[in-house]
């Protein structure tokens, strides 16, 4: 029993750290992941290199969806390469548990900053043959430490690499980051703004796109938006980002919320060209339901057909399947009508009032337009805006657009 304890220590101490430290980001490493039961797959793997580590590394990503699969994942990694480095160890008299866990906190140090779980699963691939090997060797007898040096090792080891890894900026804006976007993900807009928080957002600025979209989902954004430290028009919609994979999901998202699903279609195609594979669970999943949205249900069965050769889609397939075996395809729409359709393109006030004009008013839209107007001091058309939407969405002023309006008197 006792030579089972080291490993359980090692085991609860990192499904229990990860868990705290580290869900967010495996599970949004499942949403940038692929794993696909096909030829094209496979063949493509096979031109990367490791390709085993990376297939095994994907097929295991799959299951990251699940949020204490990961961190089970993880722990289960540390426990097997504390027992290869100690069977690998003991046959030259340094087998001491402490050593070895000292050891398997580094490789757990190493895929806690990996970006895929390749790191992990290569790192044992590079272990076993080497524990195959020193089979061939005589075990010497390691000697032996008192048990509460080795298990009292073992705890401090764990809460040590715990303490790093919290304390380290890496980890701590990764996770963050990853928690931002699921909450983006699962529309849960208040798991939105208790991270991006003013306070936070005015130290990572990439953060203050996803809270306005937030404020103006829940109908806040003309009461709240200058408790934020919004100091240009970029702020507002990332049009000046420098960084192309922030962008593109943001506009994903931001253009399924203006009812606009044929341009949150293209930036989630623009956002798969910057994933690993060129492709991945996230942006699969988001095409099944914008396409779903435009009634393109061909489309809509391509995707599944798809997702289908993964491990983990099964419900989410005959989920789609059902609402369309319930509903009518839209027609094809005319070739005159397809010349006609205006072009969303990159000055983002532009598009809200293209959008407007084709009919997808809405309280969020609205909202997104005074606020630009407000922010670039074009007063007077944001007057003449508000006197057209007053009475339809503002029966109670907003506290920013009774100071705009007040400025402009």
């Amino acid at each position: 029993m006792k030579r089972f304890l080291t490993p359980l220590l090692l085991f609860t101490g990192v499904f229990l750290a990860v868990q705290l430290l580290l869900s967010s980001t495996l599970i949004y490493q499942e949403q940038e992941g692929l794993f696909l039961w096909s030829g094209d797959y496979f063949t493509q793997m096979f031109r990367t290199s490791f390709p085993l580590s990376g297939i095994v590394g994907d097929y295991l990503t799959q299951f990251f969806r699940f949020r204490y699969i990961g961190p089970l994942i993880v722990a289960v990694e540390v426990v097997f390469a504390y027992l290869l480095i100690k069977g690998i160890l003991s046959r030259f008299r340094l087998g001491w548990d402490i050593l070895s866990a000292f050891l398997a906190c580094a490789v757990w140090v190493a895929v806690a900053f990996a970006p895929t779980a390749k790191t992990g699963v290569l790192i044992l691939l590079l272990l076993f043959p080497v524990f195959l090997l020193t089979r061939f060797l005589r075990k010497k007898e390691t000697r032996p430490l008192k048990p509460w040096v080795e298990w009292g090792g073992t705890a401090v080891l764990l809460v040590g690499t715990g303490i790093f890894l919290s304390c380290h900026s890496t980890i701590a804006s990764r996770e963050r980051t990853a928690a931002l976007r699921l909450a983006v993900i699962h529309s849960d807009w208040d798991g939105v703004l208790s991270i991006a928080t003013p306070e936070v957002s005015r130290e990572d600025r990439s953060m203050l796109p996803f809270a306005m979209m937030a404020l103006g989902m829940k109908g806040q954004l003309g009461d709240r938006i200058f408790d934020y430290d919004i100091r240009y028009e970029a702020d507002f919609d990332m049009r000046e980002s420098n960084d192309p994979y922030t962008n593109y999901f943001f506009k994903g998202f931001l253009y399924n919320q203006l009812l606009c699903p044929n341009e949150s279609e293209h930036d989630f195609f623009q956002l798969s060209t910057l994933q690993p594979h060129g492709q991945s669970f996230l942006v699969l999943r988001q095409l099944v339901a914008v396409n779903y949205v435009m009634g393109n249900f061909p489309l809509v069965r391509k995707y599944l057909a798809i997702l289908s050769r993964s491990s983990c889609h099964d419900r989410f397939v005959r989920y789609y399947e059902e609402l369309m075996s319930g509903n009518t395809p839209r027609e094809d729409s005319s070739l005159d009508f397809r010349k006609q359709v205006v072009f969303i393109n990159q000055d983002p006030y532009t598009n809200l009032l293209t959008l407007d004009a084709s009919g997808f008013r809405s309280r969020f839209l609205i909202d997104r337009m005074l606020c630009t107007l407000i922010l670039r001091g074009e007063m007077m058309q944001f007057y003449r805006v508000f006197e057209t939407v007053r009475e339809e969405y503002y029966p109670v002023i907003p506290k920013y657009y009774r100071q705009a309006l007040f400025m402009q008197h």
